[in-house]
């Protein structure tokens, strides 16, 4: 079922690719404009509404990336989502956002995109490009909610990658047939929620042995840009916790604060 790909995101089309058990469940919510999808997820658990949400804007005014990074939002086409399932947070979240960033993969791998990798903890990148971004935030309330959060460039504008601070690219630029939005969507929750199933009874097990293959800093150097230091080193992977690996000099260290900027060295 094919649409046309500047068609709005639909609530029922998105539906429609999701399995009877999560549609029964998940509330689905469209925007036309907000300040940022993950702010309206958590608006709904604020509210004392711990029941399974996703939301969908076709433009963000304040959207937002790691580290606070503004995520550059225009409404041209691009999806901007946060999913929330609950599940009881106690694992360690910087391995939840590898977990979901394999998870895209699959489904963009699905629809003939290739060369895809994942830039440790949460960037999704073809060719060092950056074509998606996953943030996961978590909060302490009475329990601990985590909402993920995903943007995917679907149309790319040279003016909005004018303001991305690294290479970008688009499934418009990666597809010679533009995959139907609200299909696409379907397909990425439905395999989101999955995954999160599978992550909240086993961690990173399940996902630990495609890192390798994913792993866009395997065995290079990086540079490493924290707010009182920057060094160069070599990426080792990551251990069971999704905590990246590095050598430093002659020991091997890791880094679980994604507060830190990390590039490739060369």
């Amino acid at each position: 079922m094919h649409q046309p790909t500047t068609s709005p995101l639909s609530s029922t089309a998105i539906s429609q690719y999701l399995s009877l058990e999560i549609r029964e469940q998940l509330n689905i919510v469209v925007l036309d404009q907000t300040s940022s999808t993950n702010d309206i997820v958590w608006q709904h658990i604020n509210d004392g509404h711990l029941t399974p949400m996703a939301c969908f804007a076709e433009t963000q005014t304040a959207g937002r990336g790691r580290r606070g990074d503004q995520w550059q939002s225009p409404a041209t086409g691009n999806l901007y989502f946060s999913l929330y399932w609950p599940f009881v947070a106690d694992l360690a979240q910087s391995g939840l956002s590898i977990a979901i960033g394999i998870s895209l993969i699959n489904v963009l791998k699905s629809e003939g995109i290739k060369d895809l990798q994942l830039k440790w903890p949460n960037d999704v990148l073809v060719n060092r490009q950056k074509l998606a971004g996953i943030l996961v935030e978590s909060r302490f309330g009475k329990t601990q909610n985590t909402v993920v959060g995903v943007g995917l460039n679907f149309k790319l504008p040279t003016e909005t990658q004018k303001l991305i601070n690294q290479p970008a690219t688009s499934i418009q630029q990666l597809c010679s047939e533009l995959p139907c939005r609200s299909e696409l969507a379907g397909k990425i929750i439905q395999n989101m929620i999955e995954t999160i199933q599978l992550f909240k009874h086993h961690g990173l097990r399940d996902f630990l042995p495609l890192w390798p293959q994913y792993d866009a800093f395997n065995n290079q150097s990086i540079q490493l840009i924290g707010p009182d230091e920057q060094f160069f080193a070599r990426a080792c992977g990551i251990n069971e916790q999704g905590e990246l690996r590095y050598q430093r000099g002659d020991s091997i260290e890791t880094l679980s604060n994604s507060h830190i900027s990390i590039r490739f060295a060369s």
